[in-house]
């Protein structure tokens, strides 16, 4: 990469940053008209500081996003919905479904989803158009087949299940190994943080788990580059959405809560994005499969070839 496309790269993902500010005033207008009640400011927080970071991250959400839309099969639309997709899922549904139960954060749910519904897809629009795909003429279509033809029924049924589960015991393992560190504020109910029974985390893990699997796996099938690239771009992009962008902006905490939060997260979503990657990811460079059954083909043809020759 040369300097003069650091310079228009970077001055695109400035551009998503302004395109993102404009989905946020959109946004915002469409709640007003709507009439839904806003949710209560969190005593300590700096309103204008925190949407101060939120804008100045924005061309990191577009960073995060075009690192996975280059390698991503399908036109403008199906690629710009897969972005929404993970964006407002990951980003804006999960992590309010989670502030809501844990946080006491219930009321200014749809108020707060609606929103951040425009920017997500506004930013994704751009991110679309100023960074194609790298392989242009690989349809969503066509990488479907050849995802969905790698393994039998039987073989998909397994790695479904689990890819759509995998979130659960993860996301479990890593907060265990944060609470030593962050106990002292649920216990305290500071901040309005509980500590919920295990039946409600159970359920709630699941339904974030399913959303997360929903939300991630159109990209997983459009996927048209090498697993290492699969594991480090969508753990950093699970990263930013998941964890970054909201810990960034929760001034009104402290670093000693936020912190160990945001390696806890760091963790997990570079895990989780490890699991999906075993289970379900492949090289499948236009539009073709790397699995053992197609590598067994390819074996059988060259012998044959060689036979022949």
């Amino acid at each position: 990469m040369n300097i003069k496309s650091v310079f228009v790269n970077s001055g695109k993902l400035l551009l998503c940053g302004v395109i993102y500010s404009v989905g946020m005033i959109i946004g915002g207008m469409v709640v007003n008209m709507l009439g839904l009640q806003q949710p209560p400011m969190p005593a300590g927080l700096d309103g204008q500081l925190a949407m101060r970071y939120l804008l100045l991250q924005s061309p990191l959400l577009a960073l995060v996003l075009a690192l996975l839309a280059r390698h991503l099969s399908g036109g403008f639309w199906s690629r710009t919905l897969m972005l929404v997709l993970l964006t407002w899922v990951c980003n804006t549904l999960n992590n309010q479904i989670e502030a809501a139960f844990f946080a006491g954060m219930k009321t200014g749910f749809l108020f707060t989803i609606i929103t951040f519904l425009f920017p997500a897809f506004f930013t994704s629009m751009a991110v679309s158009c100023l960074f194609p795909a790298i392989h242009p003429k690989v349809s969503f279509s066509g990488s479907a087949k050849a995802f969905f033809g790698r393994y039998s029924y039987t073989g998909w049924s397994w790695r479904l299940a689990f890819a759509a589960l995998s979130f659960m015991p993860i996301y479990y393992f890593f907060g265990l190994l944060v609470i030593p560190f962050t106990r002292s504020f649920y216990e305290q109910n500071l901040f309005g943080l509980e500590i919920p029974t295990l039946d409600k985390l159970l359920t709630i893990l699941f339904l974030r788990s399913v959303l997360f699997f929903i939300a991630v796996l159109p990209t997983l099938i459009a996927w048209q580059s090498s697993r290492w690239n699969l594991f480090w771009r969508l753990g950093l992009a699970l990263f930013y959405l998941v964890g970054f962008q909201a810990l960034m902006i929760a001034n009104w905490m402290p670093w000693a809560l936020r912190l160990p939060h945001m390696l806890e997260i760091l963790a997990d979503e570079f895990a989780y994005a490890g699991a999906l990657t075993w289970l379900l990811g492949g090289q499948n460079v236009r539009g073709t499969v790397s699995s053992d059954k197609s590598e067994k083909i390819n074996v059988q043809f060259i012998q044959k070839k060689n036979v022949g020759a």
